[in-house]
């Protein structure tokens, strides 16, 4: 056990030794009466009722007086711990719910002290929290024992968490942290020491994770929203003792909310960035509204690096940052330069999300599932065994506007470090934002590489074919995309509204990829309609989408007739013990180990340059169809074959790598064995509105 570890302990055990404070009374019911801010879903309650609740799509039955288990994953212990589900007892208002929510606090206060899970001060502190926001609901009209307990325990936990803070949790739990002790500290005036540590660690713990520009250090929309969430619950918590806010508080609240509101959509929804899903659009202009009085939304974010560009009814969010420090990027992904795109209520391109299911957590965080090029077999970052990012790729970004109009220039060099190439990615969104251009290219390639570029697409997107490319309807709009490399349509999934669903995918490749075998009874299935996932396999990615398999061919391939290759861009098929914490590092750190520096950085703005060299005054034309692959390398046809093979010059399958199904997948028929594949050209791609 380290010293750290050692003196937590320490302190925490001297805690709970004196758990009242001596002879200080305990008073008989909060001198604050807080009410919890946040609605509940009575669908959840009803659950909780009959002793079974479901987390992340995952039943489970609720065994009276277990708290805790080594098969839970985290996110489901600190749900269950933080009892902020007793505010989905409180929506469903039934007397049953009343009382099972004084059962189950009941069952948690039967506890012993030193038997309680109080080591995770943001746990303790989301608990107190509810305790006190719901007490109206639960504990108003319980017995004099009941209360005696309850209130006592508000006492001992409150002192666990001055004994653990600051060093126990960072981030934005440890604004969970300190609102518990702040909570219990306005309660319960006859102990002002609670909220005394608060005044003394508020300042700093906001200070150390909260950029000038408003952003979260984590870089992530999701930490954003509930850094915002957080400092919305401490504003009431005040207001309601009538106690001053301090001045780091307001400012941190008034810079955090503009800087959320810049990362959602036209939808009311979040951007998809590192670790976030949606969120429901009502409860983030609750949580903004309860935040700020202000309705401003950040017009740029140069702290974290995202961009956003707006023209007509488009929006544009990229990630053009390099990705979090190390201590906050357990929920970085390596999407740098990937963007989402929507229009009106309606995304169009987006990123696949994220997702606490097992086997989908580490998959979702690597390039193929992100509107970015993918390099087959290589990852522009490095994620360590705790989830945290090592060398992280430096990244630039040049963003200018003119006339309305906006040019942004990107770069990171996680692939260049491989020997493979300074990726370069230029976007042009046009003033009525009827208009999205782009170029794509791999500068100072030192050998080629087998890659491709990804556009997932939204699953409310129809797709149509057509001579030119693909139209993408919305239920208002069709937009055109167009591209002079070659374009293919695959599968892929969403995790972005929490739960798997099924989409598609625009893959722009050099060559063509190898054809498909006939249809196998996996196809044919699917194909005539087979039902999805079954229930009893939520908790594995679907067959094709999730990490790779082991016997070196290409895992999670269905066979499928040519044109209709099934693409997963979360990598191969799914294995029975995929979904384990321990096949998932070992894939993850043999797939994805990548060595190099880190020198994160911005580049200064070019705007001369920029405005010079958009990608094209009119939309790319496409190459004719016996053409493309000519024009896409200038090389023989067995060079360009080679272009998409696993491995470089061998010709053989990577089988270390969680390799997207479907796309250049093997050595294409005819290629040779050893051809070096030759290096790539820019592409080039457009989207325009056609109809309305």
């Amino acid at each position: 056990m380290s010293l750290r570890h050692w003196t937590r302990g320490a302190r925490l055990s001297y805690a709970l030794r004196n758990p009242v404070g001596g002879f200080a009374r305990i008073p008989d019911a909060p001198a604050v009466v807080l009410r919890d801010l946040w609605p509940g879903n009575a669908a959840v309650g009803e659950r909780l009722v009959r002793n079974r609740t479901e987390f992340d799509g995952v039943p489970r039955a609720l065994k009276p007086g277990q708290w805790d288990d080594p098969s839970w994953p985290v996110s489901y212990r600190r749900w269950l711990q933080g009892f902020t589900w007793l505010q989905d007892l409180r929506e469903l208002g039934a007397d049953s719910a009343r009382v099972r929510a004084r059962t189950l606090v009941g069952h948690w206060l039967r506890q012993p002290p030193m038997e309680r899970a109080l080591a995770d001060p943001a746990i303790t502190g989301t608990r107190l929290a509810a305790w006190l926001g719901c007490y109206e609901f639960f504990a108003a009209s319980a017995d004099d024992r009941f209360h005696h307990n309850l209130m006592a325990s508000f006492i001992m936990e409150a002192r666990s968490i001055a004994a653990l803070m600051p060093e126990a949790v960072s981030g934005w739990r440890a604004l969970s942290a300190l609102k518990g002790l702040l909570a219990v500290g306005v309660c319960l005036p006859d102990y002002p020491e609670f909220l005394a540590r608060y005044l003394r660690l508020i300042d700093e713990t906001l200070a150390s994770q909260i950029h000038a520009d408003g952003s979260h250090f984590s870089r992530s929309p999701e930490e954003q929203f509930q850094v915002v969430r957080e400092l919305a619950e401490m504003l009431y918590i005040l207001q309601m003792a009538k106690l001053p806010v301090p001045t780091a508080l307001l400012d941190a609240a008034n810079r955090a909310t503009p800087a959320l509101r810049a990362l959602r959509h036209g939808d009311g929804g979040l951007a998809l960035f590192n670790g976030s899903t949606e969120r429901d659009p009502t409860l983030l202009d609750h949580v903004l509204s309860r935040a700020s009085r202000t309705r401003v939304v950040a017009a740029s974010l140069p702290e974290s690096g995202f961009v956003r560009m707006t023209g007509g009814r488009a929006l544009l969010l990229a990630d053009a940052g390099a990705p979090a420090p190390a201590a906050f990027s357990h929920a970085a992904h390596a999407g740098m330069l990937s963007f989402e795109f929507s229009s009106g209520r309606q995304r169009i391109i987006v990123n696949c999300g994220s997702s606490q299911l097992p086997g989908w957590t580490e998959v979702l965080r690597y390039p193929p599932a992100h509107s970015v090029l993918d390099m087959i077999g290589a990852s522009p970052m490095r994620i360590e065994a705790d989830g945290t990012v090592a060398n992280p790729p430096r990244v630039t970004r040049s963003h200018v506007t003119h006339d309305g109009a906006h040019w942004l220039e990107m770069t990171h060099d996680g692939y260049k470090r491989q020997g493979k190439g300074l990726y370069y990615r230029q976007l042009y969104l046009s003033k009525d934002g009827q208009s999205l251009r782009g170029e794509e290219k791999l500068r100072d390639a030192r050998q080629g590489a087998p890659f491709c570029l990804r556009f997932h697409l939204h699953p409310d997107i129809m797709v149509e074919a057509t001579p030119e490319g693909y139209l993408l309807h919305t239920e208002e709009e069709s937009w055109q995309f167009l591209s002079d490399a070659i374009i293919s349509v695959e599968e892929s999934v969403y995790l972005g509204r929490g739960k798997v669903e099924r989409t598609r995918q625009i893959v722009l490749t050099l060559t063509p990829p190898p054809a498909a075998a006939e249809p196998g009874p996996a196809a044919q299935a699917e194909a005539s309609g087979a039902p999805d996932q079954p229930a009893g396999d939520a908790g594995k990615p679907p067959a094709g989408k999730g990490p790779a398999g082991e016997d070196g061919a290409t895992p999670g391939r269905e066979d499928k007739p040519a044109g209709e290759t099934t693409t997963a861009q979360a990598g191969g098929k799914a294995e029975d013990k995929a979904g384990t914490r321990e096949g998932q590092a070992d894939l993850s750190r043999a797939a994805h180990a990548v060595q190099g520096d880190t020198v994160p950085a911005v580049a200064p703005e070019q705007p001369d340059q920029l405005l010079a060299t958009p990608p094209g005054e009119q939309p790319p034309a496409p190459a004719p169809a016996g053409e493309q692959s000519a024009q896409a390398t200038g090389e023989h046809d067995s060079a360009k074959a080679q272009l998409h093979a696993e491995s470089g010059a061998t010709g053989k399958p990577d089988t270390t790598a969680a390799t997207p199904t479907g796309t250049h997948n093997g050595t294409p028929a005819g290629a040779p064995a050893n051809a070096e594949p030759p290096l790539p050209r820019a592409i080039h791609w457009a989207l325009t509105l056609v109809s309305t």
